[in-house]
């Protein structure tokens, strides 16, 4: 018999309440000049405030308030 049928298989342990929800992977075009100036002003931190401010704009202008 296969050793592998045998062994129960673990479940594994999702996000439980109080995480935050996962975020999805998108591939987004940006004009050279954007991308420059997050270079310029935000070396080390480019995608996460990128992130940020689309973040912020959006909830702005939904009235949401999602984290």
């Amino acid at each position: 018999m296969n050793k592998e049928a045998l062994e129960p298989t673990k479940e594994r342990k999702g996000r439980g309440p109080g995480k935050k929800p996962r975020l999805l992977c998108t591939s987004l075009r940006l004009p050279v000049h954007v991308l420059d100036y997050f270079d310029k002003h935000h070396e080390y931190s480019k995608q996460a405030k990128i992130r940020e401010i689309l973040v912020n704009y959006v909830n702005q202008q939904t009235g949401a308030n999602n984290a």
